[in-house]
């Protein structure tokens, strides 16, 4: 039985004894009323906070996916044909954009999960800038943070310079295992924001279950008992 189901038994029971009782559990709305629309906040911030923890739980996992994507990146072999290298590469492409997209199902609030995204982001691209050759074989980064590749420009490079591609490549991979490494860390950004989130969604759920006792005992008391209530909670009005 929930809270509202709690209170309207209180309501029920209240309003068939007698006329007396009836008045004092009509009088005694606002308790009842202050009472819902607590367990109707809690509710929110609850579901809130869920939904925000699943999406960073989800996030994290896309990072470790596109990290290990990252790493094939600095192992290609000097005998590594230009199929071979793009493999390579758009898997890490693809991953990458996966995690990117992974959070756009967060709920709007202020748990920080969408600005942990764009910081990440940031982090594990902020030196792409510096990789001229990145341009020169068609690797580009789209103004939302996904990776961009065109593959006529990336054939076209890597034919008139493998070992240029591959060495590219090979920085590319480093850069993002290293950005991937720090924000994955115990310490690290994505870690102590779920345990943030974590310990909000343990607090609410406590809050929960003392307003779900505070609306079993306000049910159980007697009709005198709610006019006593109803008064001490006019006079703090």
């Amino acid at each position: 039985m929930n809270i509202s189901q709690i209170l309207g038994t209180r309501t029920s029971s209240a309003a068939t004894s007698s006329q007396t009782t009836t008045q004092a559990a009509a009088a005694a709305n606002p308790i009842t009323a202050s009472i819902n629309k607590s367990t109707t906040r809690l509710q929110v911030q609850q579901t809130t906070a869920t939904a925000n923890l699943s999406t960073l739980g989800n996030f994290k996992a896309s990072v470790s996916v596109a990290q290990t994507s990252a790493k094939s990146l600095t192992t290609l072999k000097d005998s590594s044909t230009s199929d071979e290298a793009k493999k390579a590469l758009t898997a890490f492409i693809s991953d990458f954009n996966k995690m990117v997209n992974s959070t756009k199902t967060a709920v709007t609030d202020t748990s920080g999960v969408n600005i942990i995204s764009r910081g990440m982001t940031r982090a594990m691209t902020a030196d792409f800038s510096r990789v001229d050759a990145l341009r020169q074989m068609g690797f580009t980064k789209a103004s939302d943070g996904s990776l961009k590749l065109d593959t006529a420009k990336f054939e076209a490079a890597f034919k008139a310079s493998p070992s240029g591609v591959q060495g590219t490549l090979a920085k590319v991979g480093q850069m993002v295992d290293k950005a991937a490494s720090k924000e994955l860390a115990s310490d690290g950004r994505i870690s102590s924001s779920m345990s943030v989130l974590s310990s909000k969604s343990s607090n609410l759920q406590l809050q929960q279950s003392a307003l779900l006792k505070l609306a079993q005992q306000y049910a159980s008391l007697s009709s005198s008992s709610v006019s006593s209530a109803l008064n001490f909670y006019k006079s703090g009005m």
